[in-house]
């Protein structure tokens, strides 16, 4: 009997994207069922970005699936990443140093799975439809700055507020971290509240 795996993947670079925090979060479904759910760090700082993340979301998730696979089953890979699903289908090439090794790694556990008789395919699908990779992805980042005694506030949107700074007065704020989608802000701790909208 064929049965119908997914496998969804998202990263994320926060609070700014490139060089911030790099995070992946993995979630695979058989037949409907949750399987896994995988949440990690990629890196902080320097050659971190949004697609650092979302590659290795999808390594991690193809390396956990490798011994729960059969032949015969249907894969189906998922992500709000276009940029990611269209360098795998060839739709776009790969032009960046940074990912290039993260997509030749992809390439090759996709060659492996493939090789013991999973059919694949790649889906791109909008980010509400990616709601629990996403979730695992920020709760990493949230983890991570606990660990580190970063400074963050959960926002109401489920991004974080992290610190910024305001351009025109160099005071420091708390923005979100899903800007521009979502502009709630707060006062930084022991800075006046100031308008911060021209940021």
């Amino acid at each position: 009997m064929t049965r119908q795996v997914v496998l969804s993947f998202d990263g994320a670079c926060e609070p700014k994207n490139p060089d911030g925090i790099a995070t992946f979060g993995v979630v695979v479904a058989i037949n409907g069922e949750t399987m896994l759910k995988k949440r990690g760090v990629v890196g902080d700082g320097g050659g971190m970005t949004n697609n650092v993340a979302e590659y290795q979301g999808l390594i991690e998730g193809l390396r956990e699936i490798g011994e729960l696979l059969q032949s015969g089953d249907r894969l189906t890979i998922r992500s709000d990443s276009q940029l990611v699903i269209r360098q795998l289908t060839g739709m776009y090439q790969v032009r960046s140093p940074r990912i290039y090794p993260q997509f030749k790694k992809a390439k090759r556990l996709l060659r492996r799975v493939r090789s013991i008789g999973v059919d694949i395919s790649l889906e791109w699908v909008p980010r509400e439809e990616n709601e629990d990779a996403d979730r695992l992805s920020h709760e990493a980042f949230v983890e991570y700055c606990q660990k580190k005694g970063y400074l963050y506030i959960p926002c109401e949107c489920g991004g974080t507020l992290v610190p910024r700074i305001n351009r025109k007065t160099g005071h420091k704020f708390l923005g979100c971290s899903r800007f521009p989608r979502c502009r709630n802000t707060a006062p930084y701790p022991g800075e006046e509240e100031l308008d911060q909208e021209s940021t």
